[in-house]
């Protein structure tokens, strides 16, 4: 069993009035003991996902 599970997490961000995917339905599973890896461009959403995993900031929906 996962000990952590995104499942089509997303978050929005209101943008001057318009909306900012930051994180779009990011769904994965990481069980104990295993090790996991983000990557990607600048802007993709990796400290989104680092800040909803520590709970430093709250999904829009998932």
């Amino acid at each position: 069993m996962a000990t952590i599970v995104f499942d089509q997490v997303s978050k929005v961000y209101d943008a001057g009035g318009k909306k900012l995917a930051a994180a779009n339905e990011v769904s994965f599973a990481i069980d104990q003991g295993e090790f996991a890896v983000i990557l990607g461009p600048s802007g993709a959403g990796k400290s989104t996902i680092l800040n909803l995993l520590g709970g430093m900031d709250y999904a829009s929906s998932g």
